[in-house]
């Protein structure tokens, strides 16, 4: 699967590359006159399935994930190393009615993915990857559901501190915190100021950065230990009131410092919904 994905993408290089100049044109338009970002990856078509949901890194890769799979992309050569199609484990599709995976998060080899069976929202888990080959290890954690009324649509690992940071699906006032081996419920996080549908964050230097589907798909840092939230830019400008997601859908985002100078690195839809961009701003990171 990894070799015909990469011989898929130089088999239909030109039509890609229509592609890619027709949705990244209308990205930009809708975008605005935001924070620039330096450069940015773009995708379409089954590819961007496979990176539809969030995106991490262990330094050496990037990793993606869809709605039902899962894609690591050597970050210096952008060759696909490893991917999962079937991302969801069958005995957690069929004793939780799992289907739908969220923004993960990468720490010491392992590769933490949230799950949920969406719209019914009863079953909100945590599975536990190899982040190398992407296979399933047999681990996880169920969450309460109480707790989470609208799944798990995200989750950040803090190796440091033993931790993970996630939350519910819609408007957050607050941070939830689970023991990172035991997926014990630990506590929360009290925001300063509420933040509307995080769609993925990863910890650095005592914050949490998070990326937003809000009306303009913003960043902000929260502070683990104090909760005071800080926007730091906007990712599109476009809104209406009556279409959902109007020009793309703020997705993940994931930190590494990288030799051209950027450090954040954000996930986005793009508005004709056919293409992923990843996109890489140049920030520097406490």
């Amino acid at each position: 699967m990894v070799r015909f994905i990469n011989g898929f993408n130089r088999l239909f290089g030109l039509l890609f590359a229509a592609l890619l100049a027709l949705t990244g044109g209308l990205n930009r338009a809708f975008s605005g006159d935001v924070y620039p970002w330096q450069s940015e990856t773009d995708v379409v078509l089954a590819e961007s399935l496979l990176r539809a949901q969030g995106v991490t890194t262990d330094g050496s890769a990037w990793i993606f994930s869809g709605r039902a799979a899962l894609q690591r992309v050597d970050i210096a050569t952008g060759k696909t190393e490893a991917v999962n199609l079937r991302a969801i484990p069958d005995p957690l599709r069929t004793r939780f009615g799992v289907k739908h995976i969220g923004g993960v998060s990468a720490a010491e080899g392992k590769l933490y993915v949230p799950m949920e069976d969406s719209k019914a929202w009863r079953h909100p888990l945590i599975a536990v990857f190899d982040a190398v080959t992407l296979e399933y290890t047999g681990v996880y954690g169920l969450l309460d559901s109480v707790r989470h009324p609208h799944g798990v649509p995200w989750v950040s690992a803090d190796a440091a501190h033993g931790v993970l940071y996630t939350g519910d699906g819609r408007n957050y006032n607050e941070i939830y915190i689970y023991d990172l081996a035991s997926f014990t419920y630990i506590g929360a996080i009290a925001l300063s100021e509420p933040i509307v549908k995080i769609q993925g964050g990863e910890v650095r230097g005592g914050l949490l950065y998070v990326a937003a589907n809000d009306a303009t798909r913003a960043v902000y840092t929260v502070d683990t230990a104090t909760g005071a939230v800080t926007k730091l830019f906007d990712r599109i400008l476009s809104q209406s009131d009556r279409i959902g997601n109007f020009g793309g859908e703020g997705e993940d985002l994931t930190l590494l410092p990288l030799p051209d100078g950027t450090a954040i690195h954000t996930l986005q839809t793009g508005a004709t919904f056919l293409d992923v961009t990843l996109r890489h701003y140049a920030y520097e990171l406490t």
